[in-house]
């Protein structure tokens, strides 16, 4: 029987990581906003919005939980609570006052 190659015996390298792993740590540090993620992960608004809901959802099968802090408005102050449930990446405009001036969410983990 011939034997495997050294590297499939060892596994995966440490070092290379899916981008969900490293999502993963990023979430594990805190505070990073929705563009930061997307900036260090160097991946497009929709791919990371899947890939967010993926690991929330494995977040939750082992017991921990994805934190979003909510989007606010710099000019009011409007929190958009209801939208963080539902959609990761900021608004375009405050429903409130129509500006565009708004604090991205903050996800970390729990």
């Amino acid at each position: 029987m011939p034997r495997r190659p050294k590297e499939l015996e060892e596994g995966p390298d440490p070092a290379v990581a899916t981008l969900r792993q490293q999502l993963v740590s990023l979430l594990e540090i805190g505070g990073y906003s929705f563009e930061d993620l997307r900036r260090q992960l160097g991946t497009a608004k929709a791919a990371l919005e899947e890939d967010l809901r993926h690991v929330e959802k494995s977040l939750r099968a082992g017991g921990r939980k994805l934190e979003v802090q909510p989007a606010r408005c710099l000019e009011c102050g409007f929190l958009f609570r209801a939208r963080a449930a539902k959609h990761f990446h900021p608004p375009s405009r405050c429903p409130k006052c129509r500006s565009e001036r708004i604090d991205e969410p903050r996800f970390s983990m729990a």
